[in-house]
This record gives structure tokens, C-alpha cells and sequence, in this order.
């Protein structure tokens, strides 16, 4: 999972669940052998995250339930003692609430070698004894109530998500650097001493709103990337966090490497390499300054199938070596080398001029990311409605920071359009209401029609946020002015300012807007370009294995617009009709014959089901039936399919493979779809949208699994269980015992999806009641759905699933 280098070359690689390893590298041209690789012999391991630094080795350990050596998730130093060159001394510097695949990740040394940069995903809980450049101010800061994920993941996460943090040698000083990543594994610098971080998409969104793409983000000082659980997650155009500088669609990011140390060529030298780990693919990204910031160009470096990539550093002979493996799958150590005409002699990396200023600018006000600036305050409020947004961000970020009585009073000056939205956010989150109030009566002056489309969205957002962090009979006192303000021009802006406007007028139930609304979404024509939220660069050149399920979706998108103006209107009391009610459900019929990530249909359900709270009880039965006809249409059709007709046989791994390579060059397509049905694989598993979604989607299997990974995967599913698929268990004062997913969690309950082959049957009870709570070590799902199977149905099965569903794919010439 994780690599570092000491000064004598040699590597250092982590087991996910076990070991730490040294490799003495071979020769360039040669193999590794056993006696290359030694296990350092002491009890740590699980590290996600390693790096050697005079003479010590640093691990962030990652433990995981289903370890093979016992050690707590936390921060450790590993220290040769004796000096006999062996280490053999391991000390705890900090220990982390985390674990898991969210759990903590990976470590950097600074630029200057002074100091080391963590990345920890957001299952890890924040120390409160942190410093920290983000003012811990975060919160959810949601107008709309937030739609939670219907599989349970992440449910009981809050702001802000996934964080970077700095600390010394001795991991005595810590302070907090970045916040709202989603699962950010690896960060890296670029030349110029800029950090960069890999983050994370969640696959299950796709094709709603919120949905948003695996990224290269820029994490400066203070940030916030906005990552929040289900539907609450930031629109990257908010003016209270930042965006990503390049997205790449759909993928599981794992390894980030600057290209410092490789004899490449020199572009190469000075960009970064992008790992993703499930459709193993290796992508370039060239940094190219923009502002106080950059842009990236991406693209794809290397691929194979499957290639589980994890992680990757540069060699002491220039070579690039990177890890393949996780989640138990097979590992594989790799060299790359450079043998083309350009020069590949290593280049001065110092930093670059281009940007400079810019960035030299953010920097002077990034100093002040902490309580002793009051000397510069007039310096500070003078770059809050700079030109550039990094730089603006770090000056509002810089005021936060310094005593709210010294720059209060800037509220009243005859600040632009950008200070009011400063200010505004600002004193949102340190002020008071009646400060807030007069922050909020600025803005509602402000002539909206003049202004750009990005301060449109500024504007809107800080009247946001200075509504929900007030208190509510405050808030509803504006409301005419609000109604006033917005309802006039409704629906004759741009996607985001009406989406924007929406949700504000929805807020304050403005019930003229509801038949215009209405009128909007009977007309399902999707005007943005949304093929670019999910493929960049290379990918849509990629082979059929890459990104089906996205071009699935893609045929038959869903309209996002819509998505969000259904979502609006469920807090809606006001302004309905028995005609409009009628035409707004019968939507959702429509709705649920798209296609979208594995949640997309409990997503609109969960609307549907949050609408119908407001329709009275005697209806709700005739609303509900208005899209409930859709149900079935989306629902694989329950035909008969063929049966196995053995004999079955209790299969082993070795089994597999071998009934596999006796039969592969003889495997039926139809076939091995019936028996995806008939073994029960299709209850919880889809392939190219066909199939239940209780667990993993299984289209491009085949880019991560060899068949022995596969054959492993079914006949011992409870070997490796992702923790997204982990169930737990609650023992209760009454005896009784519930294991499931966690669906939904209040102050006082707690419900609970408690059969993976029927997700709907749920089982709710009192927190009160809970005397143990334990993560369960077995799947969901059962050994021995491949028993009734012989070796030809066997391999017909074995064949469908790495096809990925395509009856024309290779393997079945």
C-alpha cells in the first residue's frame, strides 16, 4: 500500500493488513527474489503511509479489522536503537479515531525538510487539540435538509471531512492545513512547494447534482474543498471553499507522485502522477500557473488490466517504482524507465516565475492564518475582492483568523460587491445576528441584474449562510425582502443561479414558484454539458472496459436540473394544486427510468418519500402510486433463466482456476448470464445496470481482479470485506442480537437494513438500548453460491462477470 526510500536506495513497502517489508533493489533488467525483500522484524504494519527521514522510518498506520498483526491506527517512529543499521525500536507519537479505507493515509516531507505533511480520510476524527489554519468554524451550512446516502455510507460524518495536517520529527506540534476532502489518500508538492492532493468521488451519486468527480485539488492554507455527507456537499462554485483544479471523471484515487528524481523528461520532472487504483490507470498531470493557482492538463501515463494501482516513488537511479495491490489482491512491484530521444537528465526544480507574484501574494496573507495579525488588517481587507480566488479566499481565511472587534466595522463601509461577500461569510461564522442582519441587508441591496454570473453565486451564497447560521424567526423576517428581490427574474438565469434561487425561495416558502417550477421539469431537455462531469482527457478513449457504466448513463441521462428542483420543492407547503401535485409525482415515474450511480433510485425514492410528508395523509397513497408505477419498469423483469445442472461440488480456490482454464476456451455468454440470476449473484450485484445494489457493482471487475482474486472473493467472501460493505453488529439489553447496514441515525434511534437480498426490510431501535457494537467479521454475503455449480457452468459464470456483460467481449473468442 505505501513506499518510502532510505538513503542507501533500498525500499520500504506496508502490507495493507500485515507487515512492514525492505527491498534491496536488483540491478536494472533484473527480478526481485526472496532474498531481496527481508520483513523488518517488529510488531507494525497496516501503514498506509511511510517515510524515511535521517535514518528514522515514519509509518501512519491504518489498522483494519481484518488485520494480521494487532496495532492501533495512529502515527508512529520507527528508530534504530543500537546503531547497528537494523531498527528496532517503535514509538506511538500520536494515535487517530480512523480506520479503514477512510481511515489515515499517507505522509510527505515539507519542502524545507523540516517538517511532515498527513493526509487522513473522513472516517478519521479531528484531534480537538489541533492547531489549525481553517477557523474551526465548520459546520454542515446546508440550506436544504441533507438527503443522507440510502446505502448508510458515511451517514454519521460530519464538516469537515477529510483533512491534511502538519507536524515536526517528534509529532509534538500539529496544526491542521486543509479540510473537506472526501478520502484523499496520497498528497505530494510540486516545485514551487504547493500542495496537491488526490481526492475521491463517490461512485453511488452519479448522475445527481451533487455528484462530484475523483480531482486533483490544490490544498493551500485554510482551505476547505467543501466535502460533505450524502447530498450536503459544496457546489465547487461557493465562494466558502475552493475547487478542484482538474477532474477526471469517475475512479478510486490512491497514489499522488511529484515527478522530482525521475530521469524523464523534463515536463515529466516538473508535473505529477495520478494513481487510480480501480480502473488501473497511472495519469500525468503538467501544472500550469493560473493566477495564485494552476491549471492541470491530464493525461493518461499507463494502464493495464487488471492493474490495482497503490502507490509509487522515484528511485535513486531515476526509475519510477510503483506498487500495485490492496484489499488482499495480488501485488506486483514495478520499474519504469525512460529509453526515448528527448534528454532526461535531471533539472533544476526550483521554483518557477510564472505565478510568482500571485502566489507570493497568497503567501503574505497564508503568514497570517493565525491570531497576530492585527497590524494587518487594512493589508488583509484591501485583497478580499482580489481578482483571483485562491488569493481572496487566504484574505478572508487571514481575517477570520484576528479578533472579530478589529475588523467588524468594516461591515459598514461602502465596501464592492466582493468585500460584502467577505464580510458576509465571515460574519456568518463568528458574529451575531444583528451583525449578520446588516451583512444580509447589504447584499439584498446590491443591484443583481449587473452582476457577473460568479458573483451572482457569491452573493446568493453568502445570503445562505447568513440565513442558516442566524437564528430562524431572525431569518423569516427578511423574507419579504427576499421574495421580493428574487421572484421577479425566477427562472430566467443560468442552471446554477436558478437552482441557486430555488432552493432560497423554496427556504422561504414563496409558493408562487411552484408552478413554474413544475412547468421546468415537465421539460426534460438538458441543456448543460454534462458528458464533461464525467469524462476528461483520455478516458472516453479508453477500451469498452473503461467507464460503461458512465457511458450507460450517458444514453440515458437523468436530468440533474430537474433532480434539484424536485429536491427543492419536498420542503414545499405552500402553492400546490391537485393538478401540480399530480404532474410533480408523475415526474418521478420519469425519473426513475434513468440511469445513474448504484443509489441513483433511492435517492429518488427518498425525495419522492420526503414530498409525500407534505401531502395530506388521505392522498398520499394516490401521489405515491403516480411514480410508485415506475418501480417495476426499473426492476429487472422476473423471467425464468436457465438452472445449473451440476454436479455441484464444494470449490475450493485452486478448484476454480483449474475448472476454469479446462473450460474457458468453450464459455457460453448466455449461459453465464443465467446463472449470474440463478446463483443468486444478481440479487445483490449488478453488471451494466442490471442486478441489485447491495453490493459491489461488478461491470468492470475486470480491471482490478485476476480470476484467482475472484474465485477468492466468492468462495471466502468474509476473507476481505470493503468498509463500505462491512456490516455491524448491535447486541441489545434485551438480548436480542441486529446485525446489518446503518441506514439512518437520530439523536434517539437507530434503523438498520438487515438483509442484503431484501435492502427494504428494515429493523429500528432505541440507542438506549444498545449495550455492544461491534463491526461483524462476516459478508453479507454467503460462501457457497458456486456449489451447485460444475465446471462448465462454473467457467460460463466465471467468464460473464470478467466480460463485464459484453457479449462481444475477447473473451468469448
Amino acid at each position: 500500500m505505501s513506499i518510502t526510500k532510505d538513503d542507501k536506495g533500498r525500499l520500504y513497502a506496508s502490507d495493507q493488513y500485515g507487515n512492514i517489508y525492505r527491498i534491496t533493489l536488483p540491478a536494472e533488467g533484473g527480478k526481485l527474489g526472496v532474498r531481496n525483500i527481508e520483513k523488518l522484524d517488529l510488531t507494525i504494519g497496516q501503514a498506509q503511509g511511510l517515510l524515511w527521514h535521517n535514518g528514522d522510518l515514519f509509518a501512519l498506520v491504518n489498522s483494519n479489522e481484518k488485520r494480521d498483526i494487532l496495532i492501533h491506527s495512529g502515527f508512529y517512529k520507527i528508530t534504530d536503537t543500537s546503531g547497528d543499521g537494523e531498527f528496532d525500536n517503535v514509538d506511538l507519537l500520536r494515535s487517530f479515531d480512523g480506520n479503514g479505507e477512510h481511515g489515515p493515509h499517507n505522509i510527505v516531507l515539507a519542502p524545507d525538510g523540516e517538517s511532515m505533511y498527513l493526509v487522513l480520510g473522513n472516517h478519521t476524527d479531528i484531534p480537538e487539540d489541533l492547531e489549525s489554519t481553517v477557523p474551526k468554524v465548520w459546520d454542515e451550512d446546508n440550506l436544504m435538509p441533507v438527503i443522507k446516502d440510502p446505502s448508510g455510507h458515511a451517514n454519521d460524518r460530519t464538516a469537515p471531512g477529510g483533512w491534511a495536517v502538519q507536524t515536526d520529527f517528534e509529532g509534538k506540534e500539529w496544526k491542521i492545513v486543509s479540510v473537506g476532502m472526501r478520502n484523499t489518500y496520497d498528497i505530494a508538492f510540486n516545485p514551487d512547494g504547493e500542495l496537491f492532493g488526490f481526492d475521491s468521488d463517490m461512485e453511488y451519486d452519479m448522475g445527481m447534482p451533487w455528484y462530484r468527480p475523483i480531482r486533483l485539488c490544490h490544498l493551500t492554507s485554510g482551505s476547505d474543498l467543501g466535502w460533505r455527507t450524502g447530498t450536503g456537499k459544496f457546489r465547487a462554485e461557493y465562494p466558502d471553499n475552493l475547487p478542484g483544479i482538474g477532474n477526471l471523471g469517475q475512479g478510486s484515487p490512491t497514489g499522488l507522485l511529484e515527478g522530482a528524481g525521475l530521469k524523464f523528461p523534463e515536463k515529466y520532472q516538473k508535473g505529477l502522477f495520478l494513481f487510480d487504483w480501480s480502473y488501473g490507470t497511472m495519469y500525468f498531470a503538467e501544472l500550469q500557473p493560473k493566477g495564485s493557482s494552476y491549471r492541470s492538463e491530464i493525461s493518461e501515463f499507463l494502464s493495464g488490466v487488471p492493474l490495482p494501482l497503490t502507490n509509487g516513488i522515484a528511485g535513486d537511479d531515476g526509475a519510477m517504482y510503483f506498487l500495485t495491490g490492496g484489499r488482499r489482491l495480488e501485488s506486483g512491484l514495478y520499474r519504469v524507465t525512460y529509453t526515448g530521444a528527448e534528454a532526461s537528465d535531471l533539472v533544476d526544480l526550483t521554483e518557477s516565475n510564472n505565478g510568482k507574484e500571485d502566489r507570493q501574494l497568497r503567501k503574505q496573507l497564508e503568514a497570517l492564518h493565525h491570531s497576530n495579525g492585527k497590524d494587518q488588517i487594512d493589508f488583509i481587507i484591501s485583497n478580499l475582492d482580489h481578482e483571483d480566488r485562491f488569493i481572496r479566499y487566504a484574505a478572508r481565511i487571514a481575517m477570520e483568523h484576528q479578533d472579530y472587534k478589529l475588523w467588524n466595522g468594516a461591515v459598514n463601509k461602502n465596501n464592492s460587491v466582493g468585500k460584502k461577500v467577505a464580510l458576509a461569510l465571515s460574519v456568518a461564522r463568528h458574529g451575531n445576528d444583528a451583525t449578520r442582519q446588516q451583512c444580509l441587508n447589504g447584499l439584498l441591496d446590491i443591484d443583481f441584474d449587473k452582476l457577473t454570473e460568479s458573483e451572482k453565486i457569491d452573493v446568493i451564497r453568502a445570503i445562505d449562510l447568513s440565513i442558516l447560521r442566524m437564528d430562524k424567526d431572525v431569518a423569516f423576517g427578511t423574507s419579504k425582502k427576499i421574495k421580493d428581490k428574487f421572484l421577479p427574474n425566477y427562472l430566467k438565469g443560468s442552471d446554477i443561479i436558478n437552482k441557486e434561487v430555488c432552493d432560497l425561495l423554496s427556504y422561504f416558502q414563496v409558493g408562487e414558484i411552484v408552478a413554474p417550477t413544475i412547468e421546468r421539469m415537465l421539460n426534460d431537455t438538458i441543456t448543460a454539458d454534462l458528458k464533461s462531469i464525467y469524462l476528461s482527457g483520455d478516458v472516453s478513449k479508453r477500451s469498452e472496459q473503461y467507464g460503461l457504466d458512465v457511458e450507460r448513463m450517458l444514453a440515458n441521462m437523468p436530468n440533474q436540473q430537474n433532480i434539484n428542483y424536485a429536491k427543492s420543492l419536498t420542503v414545499m407547503n405552500a402553492g400546490w394544486t391537485p393538478e401540480l401535485r399530480e404532474q410533480y409525482f408523475t415526474w418521478y415515474n420519469r425519473a426513475l427510468q434513468k440511469s445513474g450511480g448504484k443509489m441513483y433510485s433511492n435517492f429518488i425514492r427518498t425525495i419522492q418519500s420526503r414530498a409525500l410528508a407534505n401531502v395530506p395523509k388521505a392522498d398520499q397513497d394516490y401521489y405515491e402510486a403516480l411514480s410508485g408505477e415506475a418501480m417495476a419498469n426499473i426492476s429487472e423483469s422476473k423471467k425464468k433463466v436457465k438452472q445449473p445442472e451440476g454436479p455441484g461440488q464444494n470449490w475450493t480456490v485452486q478448484e476454480v482456476n483449474a475448472a476454469y482454464e479446462k473450460h474457458k476456451g468453450n464459455v457460453s455468454f448466455a449461459n453465464g448470464k443465467d446463472y449470474f440470476t440463478a446463483t443468486l449473484c444478481a440479487t445483490c450485484h449488478s453488471i451494466k445496470g442490471a442486478g441489485g445494489n447491495t453490493g459491489p457493482e461488478l461491470t468492470q471487475i475486470a480491471t482490478r481482479f485476476s480470476i484467482a482474486d475472484l474465485a477468492g472473493s466468492i468462495v471466502d467472501p468474509s476473507e476481505t470485506i470493503s468498509d463500505r460493505y462491512q456490516n455491524t453488529t448491535w447486541h441489545l439489553n434485551n438480548g436480542d442480537v441486529v446485525t446489518g447496514r446503518l441506514l439512518e441515525e437520530t439523536e434517539r434511534d437507530i434503523e438498520v437494513s438487515t438483509n442484503a437480498f431484501s435492502p427494504d426490510l428494515t429493523t429500528k431501535f432505541r440507542k438506549s438500548k444498545i449495550e455492544k457494537e461491534e463491526l461483524s467479521p462476516y459478508s453479507s454475503m454467503p460462501p457457497g453460491l458456486l456449489n451447485r455449480l460444475n465446471g462448465q457452468e462454473l467457467s460460463d459464470l466465471m467468464a460473464y462477470m470478467l466480460s463485464g456483460g459484453e457479449a462481444n467481449h475477447e473473451i468469448y473468442n
